[in-house]
């Protein structure tokens, strides 16, 4: 497995769920904003003064653009193995992982991580299909970028609360955990072997 130059893709369900919730209610407010534009001119009693139509209009177009945007990019973010690094995907962020950086890579339990009865309501809605799994946590020894833009793109649910890393839930925790175990330890072993090489060398 660990021959080939890249693993499979894992979708990233957290983020996924994210989306699902933005597309869903921009739709709903961008709908909103364009009846109330469209009931300004064409209704008997309008809601509003006329002359306030256009922001009303450009309130629906940038909330259904946004939503569709949203929709289109539900199932875009993924992680995958590679040859020496770890792939992270979304829309707005490119993520590469040197193997460098990983500490260890090892499951645990959602709700381990997250326990419900210390999360808020809305937080316990949100996390609610992910307490029953598994995650796959990849702690590092640093961030491959300031973990403040990375929070900017990335769900909060994604950060390991425990150390420095990211929790990875996908559909095949199994299938991942041992696609990261055999890139790492094919990149390991190359590794050591350039290095016995160099100290050969000197």
């Amino acid at each position: 497995m660990a021959t080939r130059k890249s693993g499979n893709r894992y979708p990233l369900v957290i983020y996924k769920r994210l989306m699902d919730r933005l597309w869903s209610s921009t739709l709903i407010l961008g709908l909103l904003l364009g009846f109330v534009w469209f009931w300004a001119w064409y209704g008997e009693t309008p809601l509003i003064k006329i002359e306030n139509d256009f922001w009303l209009l450009a309130g629906a177009v940038i909330c259904l653009g946004f939503a569709a945007f949203a929709f289109l990019c539900r199932s875009v973010a993924y992680v995958q193995p590679r040859r020496d690094h770890l792939r992270l995907v979304t829309p707005f962020l490119r993520l590469n992982i040197s193997f460098k950086r990983i500490r260890s890579v090892h499951p645990t339990g959602f709700q381990q991580l997250f326990p419900p009865q210390e999360a808020s309501w809305a937080q316990r809605r949100f996390l609610e299909p992910f307490y029953p799994k598994t995650a796959v946590v990849v702690e590092l020894t640093s961030y491959p970028m300031s973990p403040l833009l990375l929070r900017f793109f990335l769900a909060p649910q994604m950060f390991s609360p425990q150390a420095k890393g990211f929790v990875l839930v996908v559909p095949n925790w199994m299938d991942l955990s041992t696609e990261i175990d055999s890139f790492l330890g094919a990149w390991m072993q190359v590794e050591a072997h350039r290095k016995t090489a160099a100290r050969r060398i000197r």
